[in-house]
């Protein structure tokens, strides 16, 4: 498993309660482009924003 900074140090997430499902938007620190994606619960967001940021 690779060794990553913390979240907070590498990207800008934001996480936003829609319809009943959480929307995760991702963007590196060093530059703004967005990657968006859905999850059920607040736990799978957390590791969608995981995903996203690498």
């Amino acid at each position: 498993m690779k060794n990553h900074a913390p979240l907070s140090e590498r990207a800008i997430v934001k996480y936003e309660r829609v319809e009943g499902r959480y929307k995760v938007s991702v963007s590196p620190v060093d530059r703004l482009a967005w990657r968006i994606g859905y999850a059920p619960d607040m736990k799978a967001a957390f590791e969608l924003a995981q995903e996203l940021a690498n």
